[in-house]
């Protein structure tokens, strides 16, 4: 597990996470998108397919097949959920 902090710049808001580095980046993101949907008391509008994680130190679009240790994204690392 590493911790990250994920911005989400549609809300204005950032969080930290603990992610499972193995898991896939498309999993990762329903289980962020889950977690912050019931924080904020809000559904999500649209599918969590259309979502993309990006690394801002890398700056790239994170690809949903990929995992965490594949991108070299460590603890402190900061991801954008767009």
């Amino acid at each position: 597990m590493i911790m990250v902090d994920v911005t989400v710049p549609s809300i204005g808001r950032q969080y930290n996470f603990s992610l499972e580095e193995q898991a896939s980046i498309s999993m990762l993101i329903a289980e962020i998108t889950e977690v912050i949907c019931q924080k904020e008391c809000c559904q999500l509008a649209g599918s969590v397919d259309r979502l993309n994680l990006c690394s801002y130190e890398r700056k790239k679009i994170l690809s949903p097949e990929g995992t965490l240790s594949q991108y070299g994204i460590a603890n402190g690392s900061r991801l954008m959920l767009v």
